[in-house]
Order: structure tokens, then C-alpha cells, then sequence
């Protein structure tokens, strides 16, 4: 018997090490080009006059087309849509998202820009750059107060 126990424990250790095993694996990761969007050009709505009893709208197209409502008068031709110019990594995808939409201000007065539109809802970066376009609708009240109204809008891009 006494000798059974070191055959044994031999047995034991010879066994548990035919159950082990090393594996290696890769690890690994592709980096892009960050995504950047700047601000080519501004949304501008040009110079407006207001009706005195009605509200009315201002819309400027993505394309840079520009509508005056019917109880307003726009007096110049000085309206462009926002322009933007994306740069990332050559052939990838991205999207784009708008705000619902913001106020700008004369300082003490607002009016409401809404309906945001873009030129596309995604792009390729094709050559690491693409650019799109978007317009949107000012809405002026009765009575507007004069004054140069600003404010600033978000524009979203990211890959997909």
C-alpha cells in the first residue's frame, strides 16, 4: 500500500498537466480619419418687411431658392442657404441630422427658424470630402420688431 500512494500522486500530476493548453490570439484595430464638418456659409433670410396685422414666412430653400410669404415684403436678393463641407476618411459613409428648430434674436425680440431642409439626408466622402446644403423657414410676426436677428443652429454629422 505504501507504495501505491507515490504512483498515485504521479499519476495525478502527470495527468493534470496533459489537460492544458496555450492558444494565442491576434488583437488588432483599424483607425479613420475623424469626421469633421465646417461652415461654409450662413442661412440667411435676407432683408424682410413685416405686415403690420398678419403673420407670415420666409423659406429658403437647401438649393438657395428663396420664397416670401404673401403678407411680407422682401426687398433684396441677399438670401443663401447654410453650406457645409465634410472631410473624413475616403469612401465612408455619414449621416446627417437638423434641428427641429432654434430662435435667433434682435437682442430683446425672436423669430422661429423651423423645417430645416438639407440638400441630402447622408453623403460619401468620396476624394475625403463632400459638402451639402440646407434651408429652412423664418417665421415673422405681425408688427416684427426691426433689428438684425442672429442666433445659430446644430448640424449632426457622423459615420455609419
Amino acid at each position: 500500500m505504501k507504495k501505491l500512494i507515490p504512483f498515485a500522486a504521479a499519476a495525478a500530476l502527470i495527468g493534470g498537466a496533459a489537460y492544458a493548453a496555450d492558444v494565442d490570439s491576434n488583437a488588432g484595430a483599424r483607425i479613420v480619419a475623424p469626421l469633421q464638418v465646417a461652415n461654409a456659409t450662413a442661412l440667411y433670410f435676407g432683408t424682410v418687411v413685416p405686415s403690420i396685422t398678419n403673420a407670415d414666412s420666409v423659406i429658403v430653400s437647401a438649393t438657395g431658392a428663396k420664397t416670401c410669404g404673401a403678407e411680407l415684403t422682401c426687398l433684396t436678393t441677399d438670401h443663401t442657404a447654410a453650406a457645409f463641407n465634410v472631410t473624413g476618411e475616403t469612401d465612408r459613409v455619414y449621416t446627417i441630422s437638423l434641428p427641429s428648430s432654434v430662435q435667433i434674436s434682435n437682442g430683446s425680440e425672436n423669430m422661429d427658424v423651423d423645417n430645416f431642409t438639407g440638400s441630402k439626408a447622408s453623403g460619401t466622402l468620396t476624394s475625403v470630402a463632400d459638402n451639402f446644403t440646407v434651408g429652412g423657414t423664418l417665421d415673422v410676426g405681425a408688427n416684427q420688431a426691426a433689428g438684425e436677428y442672429t442666433g445659430t443652429f446644430t448640424v449632426t454629422v457622423e459615420y455609419q
